[in-house]
């Protein structure tokens, strides 16, 4: 057993094919979760990434090997940098409020990491990352929601009738027992109709309240046209 794992240490053709394979393995997976929530960045992109983070550092090893000058280590953290031109692409912004995307983005380069591992022969990391990332993806969202659930942010917005009705419908909003607003974002109106204005509300609901309601209580303040969840 120990000289397995020594040998698995060695730079050879033997263990170029293992680190390649468990960077395909690892990246395959994570991108399949990802896939499976309908995300850009997919299996394939996933498998790319991780097989490409992990030639980059055998790159480096091989250098090394054939006695050339270089830093094994520049290559890779040319990777860690670059990867970053991926995660930009990734990354959204939706109603001009809410960003999507990160978790993603995030994943990607956590994947490249994951194959510069399997690339320099760190199994024990990339094996540990892999089942830690795992875990983030399909246990701890679960975790997560349980401990915010009753704190959640719901953004809704309203259309005014008037500009001129800002600052009352701003007063009425800061006065009201809606929950615990967040934040009041005034702009034009999404529907492009002039003499309007928009209101975007994030606000955290009482716990025994629901959107369907606030929506309704909204549409009754007078000079709110309408209110629908973002």
């Amino acid at each position: 057993m120990e000289d397995f794992l020594l040998w698995l240490r060695e730079f050879s053709i033997g263990t170029v094919l293992i680190r390649m394979a468990l960077s395909t393995l690892f990246g395959s997976i994570i991108g399949l979760e990802r896939s499976k929530h309908g995300r850009s960045a997919g299996m394939r992109t996933h498998i790319f990434v991780s097989i490409g983070a992990a030639l980059s550092s055998l790159l480096g090893c091989y250098m090394v090997a054939l006695d050339y000058s270089s830093d094994p280590a520049r290559i890779a953290a040319q990777v860690i940098s670059g990867i970053g031109f991926l995660g930009a692409g990734i990354i959204l912004i939706q109603n001009k409020t809410k960003i999507v995307g990160l978790t993603t983005a995030a994943g990607l380069w956590n994947t490249a990491v994951i194959g510069l591992a399997c690339g320099i022969g760190f199994y024990e990391g990339a094996i540990v990352c892999f089942a830690i990332s795992i875990l983030a993806n399909l246990i701890f969202p679960k975790i997560e929601y349980w401990f915010s659930k009753n704190d959640a942010h719901t953004m809704v917005y309203m259309e005014l009738a008037e500009s001129a009705n800002v600052n009352h419908i701003y007063d009425v909003l800061r006065s009201s027992n809606f929950g615990e607003i967040h934040r009041i974002d005034i702009g034009a109106p999404r529907s492009g109709t002039n003499g309007r204005s928009g209101i975007v509300l994030t606000i955290t609901l009482p716990k025994k309240s629901n959107v369907y309601s606030l929506e309704k209580t909204l549409c009754e303040v007078e000079g709110i046209l309408f209110a629908v969840e973002l």
